[in-house]
């Protein structure tokens, strides 16, 4: 492989197989005559992604119903001085659905609203 370019997605998965059957990444660059950080970053990325692909997966997917972002905006301009985990606990009870912290803060500032 030369420096610099994209690393096979038919090597990427091999890689991966190697991981999976405890083989250390050393070995496995010297196998596939890699450095062993290209080795470690394809590892990191599959397992926090759970897929080999390279790039980011296009646009994010929208977690509430245009109903439920009017009760939650509701909700957020009655309770103001709430702390952000309690907006992010009250959605996910009342809306039966995942919503992180990061999402409802990025919510609150894009409405302009200061907590």
């Amino acid at each position: 492989m030369e420096r610099g370019r994209a690393t096979d997605l038919a090597v990427r998965n091999q890689i991966i197989q190697h991981h999976q059957n405890d083989i250390p990444q050393l070995q496995i660059g010297r196998t596939f005559r890699l450095a062993q950080s290209i080795a470690c970053s394809i590892i990191k990325s599959f397992t926090t992604t759970g897929h080999s692909g390279t790039g980011k997966v296009p646009g994010r997917k929208l977690t509430l119903s245009d109903r439920e972002v009017l009760l939650f905006r509701r909700h957020i301009r009655k309770n103001r001085h709430m702390a952000v985990a309690d907006l992010v606990t009250w959605a996910r009870q009342s809306f039966v659905k995942t919503i992180s912290e990061a999402s409802t803060r990025r919510y609150i500032k894009r409405r302009g609203w200061a907590f």
